[in-house]
């Protein structure tokens, strides 16, 4: 008989996927950390201007939640489709039905997702070329570490 791991449990970072450890203890899964992110951000962005160079390095990082985005979801429609053979799944309606619901739509998702990465990445080329003076700054450069010779 082979034993199916319980992804619910599984450890990555410390964290699960889920939230909660194999021993029951809470812990904040991955997703949640990942919407918690993007609301500090919202709560970073909203009070003034962003420079360029400043928005350059947030949209480095972003868009790698667009590039990653469709890998995640496809496993995790893969993984749910699999749990039919594995599980004995239950539903108000048909589970293969559902099922099949889900994965049209995380497919919908997963395309979205890679136009999103691939939106951010043009935002950022678009500005990559972009700095600012600086009030006290006689000779400013686009970013800090570096120094015209």
């Amino acid at each position: 008989m082979t034993v199916t791991p319980n992804v619910e449990n599984l450890l990555h970072g410390g964290r699960c996927l889920v939230g909660y450890t194999d021993k029951g203890e809470y812990v904040a899964g991955w997703p949640e950390v990942a919407r918690e992110s993007i609301r500090a951000i919202n709560h970073l962005t909203h009070h003034g201007p962003i420079p360029a160079p400043t928005l350059y390095r947030v949209l480095g990082e972003l868009k790698g939640v667009g590039h990653l985005l469709p890998q995640a979801l496809s496993q995790l429609t893969r993984g749910l489709q699999k749990s039919l053979e594995l599980y004995q799944v239950y539903d108000a309606r048909d589970p293969v039905d559902s099922v099949l619901e889900a994965t049209l739509l995380l497919n919908q998702a997963t395309r979205k997702a890679a136009e999103l990465g691939e939106l951010l990445e043009a935002a950022q080329a678009a500005i990559s070329e972009q700095g600012y003076h600086d009030e006290d700054d006689e000779d400013p450069t686009l970013f800090d570490d570096q120094v015209d010779s």
